[in-house]
Parts: C-alpha cells; sequence; structure tokens
C-alpha cells in the first residue's frame, strides 16, 4: 500500500495529487494506493481519499505502508524518523498557492543534505517507487544548548508564571523538544489549536485552543484576537515563548503591550535563509525580547549590533548518518525502465555540449530488441536548451517514430516550453501538463537566473502584465514591434544579435528604406511578371525562422505558377553536407530534391524576368516586410526551409572544427549575410552555406552587419555576381 499525506494544514496540494493520478495512468503503481488529501480539492483518480485520518488510524497505515509520498515538513520528518517505512517529502511553493512562502523549498535544501529523500517532480517519484532508493534517516536535533542558555537567562525563580504559544504540527513538536527548559516551571499556561496530538500530549490544565487557519481567515483572527484579550488579561504570564507561525501573534502582542511580559520567539530550525513573516511583523513592532535565529545566514542578517533582541544559536545535530550517506546521489540513474515504460531524464543543460550524449543514451533504449510502448523525457532539471537541444529531441521523436513508440516530454522549464511553443514543432510533442508544477532546487535556480539580463528580464515582466490588464494590452503589440524577441524567455540562451536593440533599431530604418524603394518598383515589376506568365506577383513559402519559428517569407514571383510540382524534375547541384558526426545520420543524394538545400544553376523554372529579378537580387525587396514585422533582419543567417532542418545533423566536423547545423537556428534570418557576399549562387555545397552561417555567428557585431550591408549593395552592381 502507497499512502499520500499531505498534513491537516489549510493549504493544498493539488499538484501532488496530480502526480500520484499521472503515475497511477502510467501504470507505474501497482499497488493500492491511500489519499490522506487534508485541504487539497483534488485527489487521484483510482485511489481511496481520506480528507482527515484519527491520528491511531494514520500510525498504523503508516506501519502498513510500503512508501509515504508526504509535504516537506519538519513535523512530519520527525514523526517518521522512527519508524522503519521509507518517505519520500515533496515540497510545496507559494507559485503554485500551496503555501504560504517557498520556505518549504528551504527545508527541502537542508534535508537533501542530511540525506533525507526530496522530489521536485513526478519524474524523482519514479525513480524513487522503481529503485526505493528513499530517506534512511533524519539526524537526531539536540536542543540541549538552547535550553540551557533559556534556563540561565529566565530562571524559572525569576519567572515563575509561564505562557507557551504555538501552532499545532511542526511547531508543536518543536515545544515539546524545549521540555528540558519550560518543564521547570510549575506555573504554567497553553495556547495551541485543538487536534489529537495535542489534546493527548498537552498535560497542563490550564490550556486554551486558539482558531486555525489565520492564513486569508479574516474570523479566524478576529476570534484569536478575542481569545488573547480574554486568555492572555486574565493568566498574566510573566515571561511568554513561542515556537513561530502567524497564529501567535496576537497573543504575543497582547501579552507585550498589556502584560508587559517578557517575549521569547524561537525561529524554525528550518528557517535558513531569512526569519519568517510572523517574526519580521513582531520585530518591528518591538515586541520580542529575545529571538532566537538557528541559521548562521539569518543571524548575519540580523546581527546583535543593530537588533540587540537577536541572539544565535545553531542547532546541534547527533551524527547519525555516515559521510557516505550524507553525499549519496539518490537521483544518479539518467534511466529507468518498467515494463512497458521508459523513462530518461535529460541534463540541466541541454545545448551543444551535452545534445550528443543524451541522444546517445535515447537510443540505447529507442531500439527494436528492447521495446516500450512509451518512453517519458523527464526534463524537471532541464533549465536551458539551444537549438542543438531542440535539435536533440527532434532527433529521439524521429527514432521513437520509426520504432512504432510514443514519445512524451515531462516537466517542461518555461524557457523549455517557450523554445518548444515557438518551434516548428510544437505540434508533434506529446506534453504531460499536469507534470509542469515541479520544483527547482536552488543550484539549478541559481543557474537559470545566471542566463537572464536584467533588460531581457524587464522587458519579459512587462509584456506579462501588459496581457494580464485589459486597457493596457493595447500596447502590446507596440512593444512586440519594437523588440520582437519580447516572447522568447529571457532564459532562452539565443544569440547576443537576436536581443540587441541598436540592431532591432537599424532593422526598422532599413526595413521602412526598403518598403517606400519596393512600392515605388512594385507595379512596374508586377506587370513585367504578369505579362510573362500567369500567377500571383508574390510568392510565398513557409520558411523557419529564429529558433525554427515558421513563417512565410515574400518574394517577387522569379519562376512558372507552377514552380514546386516541377521541382522534381530539376536536378539539385547542391551538394551535402561533410563527414557527420552522427552514425544515424540519413544519407541524402547530392542529386536529390529531399537534400538540405536545393540550387541550379540553369533551373528552366525560373521566367526571364524572373532572372533578371534574380540577377539584381529585386525579387528579394518584399523581404523589407518580413524585417519589418520581426520575422526577419536585414543581415542574419539564410532562412532555411522545413525540409532542410528535417536532415540537420547534430554534429558535424568541418574545418578541424565541431559543429551542429542546429546552431543556424539561434539567429534571427536575414535578406543579406556572409554567404551572399562571398559568391551568392556560386556556393554548390550545404557545407559551405553553414560554414558561412557559422562564421556570422563567430564574428558578429554591429560594425560586422553594417560592413555586410555595404557589401550587399556593392555585389548587386557587380555584373559578376552569378545570382541565379
Amino acid at each position: 500500500m502507497l499512502l499520500i499525506t499531505v498534513g491537516t494544514e489549510q493549504y493544498q496540494f493539488n499538484a501532488l495529487m496530480h502526480w500520484i493520478e499521472l503515475l497511477i495512468k502510467y501504470q507505474l503503481i501497482n499497488e493500492e494506493v491511500l489519499v490522506q488529501y487534508g485541504s487539497s480539492t483534488y485527489f487521484p483518480d483510482g485511489s481511496k481519499a481520506y480528507r482527515w485520518l484519527p491520528d491511531q488510524e494514520f500510525s498504523n497505515l503508516i506501519d502498513q505502508a510500503s512508501l509515504i509520498i508526504s509535504h516537506c515538513d519538519e513535523g512530519i520528518a520527525q514523526l517518521l524518523e522512527d519508524k522503519d517505512t521509507p518517505y519520500v517529502l515533496v515540497p510545496r511553493l507559494q507559485r503554485f498557492r500551496e503555501y504560504i512562502d517557498n520556505h518549504q523549498m528551504e527545508v527541502a535544501n537542508e534535508f537533501e543534505l542530511r540525506g533525507i529523500a526530496i522530489a521536485r517532480s513526478p519524474g524523482d517519484l519514479v525513480k524513487f517507487i522503481k529503485l526505493q532508493q528513499t530517506s534512511e534517516v533524519i539526524p537526531k536535533v539536540n536542543e540541549t544548548h538552547l535550553c540551557e542558555y533559556l534556563k540561565d537567562k529566565y530562571p524559572s525563580q525569576k519567572f515563575p508564571k509561564l505562557m507557551l504559544v504555538c501552532a499545532s504540527g511542526g511547531y508543536f513538536r518543536y515545544m515539546q523538544s524545549l521540555k528540558a527548559f519550560w518543564g521547570d516551571f510549575s506555573d504554567r499556561s497553553w495556547i495551541s489549536v485543538r487536534t489529537n496530538t495535542t489534546e493527548r500530549e498537552i498535560e497542563d490544565s490550564q490550556c486554551f485552543w486558539a482558531h486555525s487557519p489565520v492564513k486569508d481567515n479574516l474570523p479566524n483572527f478576529i476570534r484569536n484576537l478575542l481569545l488573547a484579550f480574554n486568555v492572555v488579561l486574565h493568566q498574566k504570564p510573566e515571561l511568554v515563548i513561542s515556537t513561530g507561525s502567524g497564529l501567535t501573534v496576537p497573543f504575543l502582542l497582547i501579552a507585550k503591550w498589556f502584560c508587559h511580559s517578557k517575549i521569547i520567539y524561537i525561529e524554525a530550525k528550518t528557517r535558513f535563509q531569512d526569519i519568517s513573516f510572523a517574526a519580521w511583523v513582531l520585530m518591528k513592532l518591538r515586541a520580542l525580547d529575545l529571538i532566537v535565529v538557528r541559521s548562521e545566514a539569518i543571524a548575519n542578517l540580523y546581527p546583535q549590533s543593530l537588533y540587540p533582541e537577536s541572539v544565535y544559536i545553531p542547532v546541534s545535530e547527533s551524527i547519525t548518518n555516515s559521510q557516505n550517506d550524507q553525499n549519496r546521489d539518490y537521483k544518479q540513474p539518467s534511466i529507468v525502465t518498467f515494463e512497458e515504460v521508459a523513462f530518461i531524464y535529460s541534463p540541466e543543460k541541454l545545448e551543444f555540449s551535452t545534445a550528443r550524449e543524451f541522444l546517445n543514451d535515447f537510443q540505447t533504449i529507442c531500439n527494436k530488441d528492447d521495446f516500450y510502448k512509451k518512453i517519458v523525457i523527464d526534463m524537471s532539471r532541464t533549465t536551458s536548451m539551444d537549438s542543438a537541444g531542440l535539435g536533440a529531441l527532434t532527433n529521439c521523436l524521429k527514432l521513437a517514430t520509426l520504432n512504432e513508440t510514443e514519445l512524451v516530454l515531462w516537466s517542461l522549464s518555461d524557457p523549455v516550453n517557450t523554445l518548444i511553443s515557438l518551434s516548428s514543432l510544437s505540434n508533434l510533442f506529446v506534453i504531460e501538463q499536469t507534470s509542469n508544477s515541479f520544483r527547482f532546487t536552488d543550484s539549478v535556480q541559481k543557474t537559470r537566473v545566471s542566463n537572464i539580463t536584467a533588460f531581457g528580464l524587464f522587458l519579459f515582466r512587462t509584456q506579462r502584465l501588459l496581457k494580464k490588464i485589459p486597457v493596457l494590452r493595447i500596447f502590446n503589440p507596440l512593444l512586440k514591434f519594437c523588440f520582437p524577441f519580447i516572447d522568447i524567455d529571457p532564459s532562452v540562451p539565443v544569440h547576443p544579435s537576436v536581443r540587441n536593440p541598436i540592431k532591432r533599431l537599424i532593422d526598422i530604418v532599413g526595413a521602412l528604406i526598403g518598403l517606400i524603394l519596393t512600392t515605388i518598383l512594385f507595379v512596374p515589376i508586377a506587370i513585367m511578371i504578369v505579362s510573362e506568365s500567369s500567377g500571383n506577383v508574390l510568392f510565398g513559402q513557409v520558411r523557419c525562422g529564429l529558433l525554427s519559428k515558421p513563417f512565410r517569407i515574400w518574394k517577387f514571383r522569379s519562376m512558372v505558377k507552377n514552380a514546386e510540382q516541377l521541382k522534381t524534375r530539376v536536378v539539385n547541384q547542391v551538394g551535402t553536407s561533410p563527414q557527420s558526426g552522427n552514425p544515424q545520420a540519413n544519407n541524402v543524394d547530392s542529386n536529390s530534391a529531399s537534400g538540405k538545400f536545393f540550387k541550379n544553376a540553369t533551373d528552366p523554372r525560373i521566367t526571364k524576368i524572373g532572372k533578371f529579378l534574380r540577377k539584381t537580387s529585386l525579387d528579394e525587396f518584399p523581404q523589407f516586410w518580413n524585417v519589418l514585422i520581426g520575422d526577419m533582419s536585414l543581415v542574419g543567417t539564410r532562412p532555411p526551409t522545413f525540409n532542410e532542418i528535417s536532415s540537420y545533423e547534430l554534429e558535424v566536423e568541418y574545418q578541424d572544427e565541431r559543429y551542429t547545423e542546429w546552431n543556424r537556428l539561434d539567429v534571427r534570418p536575414g535578406i543579406t549575410g556572409v554567404w551572399q557576399v562571398n559568391g551568392r549562387s556560386n556556393v554548390r555545397t550545404f557545407a559551405e552555406v553553414v560554414n558561412f552561417d557559422m562564421e556570422y555567428r563567430k564574428n558578429w557585431s554591429i560594425w560586422y552587419d553594417l560592413k555586410l550591408i555595404v557589401q550587399t549593395i556593392l555585389v548587386l552592381f557587380d555584373k559578376k555576381n552569378k545570382a541565379v
């Protein structure tokens, strides 16, 4: 039996419920599933669900379970530490309205260092269920140092009347761990939340029950305030000690302001980066005589020189884990297989340096000998992916399709999701949306942030804000016109030229000048085109833009009306790429129309006026419209067709250098570029085209763009340019 519990707190955890349902759907869980769903508004189909469970029944189920999955709370960890049942903890996030803040992420980071199993994605749960690599033991906490400090500072002889104020769950257990201090006080009273545990373990007769929850619950806050006036003013405690939570604030304030009690606030030992909001409010209101912080990072934020009431007392842990256990990487396996489903876990950065290795790993499980009906790529750790990573996923999809295996993507981060959705491949991938509510580790999050520029982040957030406000939505098209890259997540690694505002300004000015010339020339060119052959004046073709985003490129028609149908009769004079580092790459015949690049110097489909338009490059003038709307740039790489990218290779060696043809998609395509000013139609191999594009990627600068624009103009007036 698998037990899922999310405690009795007021925060729902629907994401975890969807994860469990997903694992049931994929038949990865083949035993009974029992869910105690607390305040969640959803529970998995195919499971037995209970909103609340009595303590005794819950304890019995723990003993019977083969695995326990719970939220990341110290209270539940303390409850499970003495049990033999393996358990996995999943942190809640404020982002998904699962918690008041991201404190559970801090707890998860700390627990992970102690060797406790933390699941940050449904793919992590898959590993734990399959490999049973779960928590072994949580280090015992020794509070002797803290209790001795409190005894010396606040002896029971000097402060005989004590009041203990705490919430239930982990806060109550934390208070219980301090019994060596408060047990010396004979005259003591309690304020807590009524649960089976608090009713059973509080032995003192003077016990008062507060109202919970208090988050977003004004009636309960008012009830607690009235209770504070009634109880605290009647008890008149000389010393009040609290172990945290917002529930305690009114009681501590009344005790301080009206009874002049000494107030001790002990911050949770699972607070690692900053104090809680409740502690911050109490400090600002000067209500605390002592606040004990348990983290050195917090102590540095609140030094005693500035905050005399603050004292740092580190948590003392008895060493119960071996060094190997504490450094144990229980998530290391990159491939996990079941009977009909295989999981492969993509690297943190799915870029050129790692894409080849990832594709090789995928090939080991996608073959005829070890057939799986479904292969899942878990991308919960992948925060950065470039066009090479997109190429790796595309190759994986090709292999799976050939093997008649369904390929599914799990846990896509925002940058990866953006990249796939913008690409021409978005409709080809199957994405499990319910798996996308995963949780970044602290180190992965920092890596992601380091890829973001302040300007790019500002524009991205501004656009998202404009979309949410109806009145301001009219400004969104203007922002996108000025910065066409604004739809791309700022952490997606693209070529620097893509996000350069000066380059975009040059494009706008150049496009306006070009469109003025196009308008002047349109009528005479249109007359010449239709006088020679029937058909439209303009020819539109779908090409791959930045990150393979499809767009329609416009040209003056230079071929006969049915040119696409006649293409199979024309010999392709362009050779294939140089030797490939991909053993699975398709062998493309140099004379085949399905090659990566098509060109014929004597193409019979070109009309007489078409030859003139191509010779003078007048056929490309309508592309200034593509530049103006942001699909293209004045200077860039050659915009490829979809037939070309379908045969791109993930790793190529050319002129003693290794690169990927997919990196051409990191740059916005241009009307002109290095290959246009270096031979133009004299280029007869796809390798030369790619090499020119790679040269542009390496040498790009604003001055380089201006130089290429000048060279392009000179080439147009060169009678020997041999354009076809």
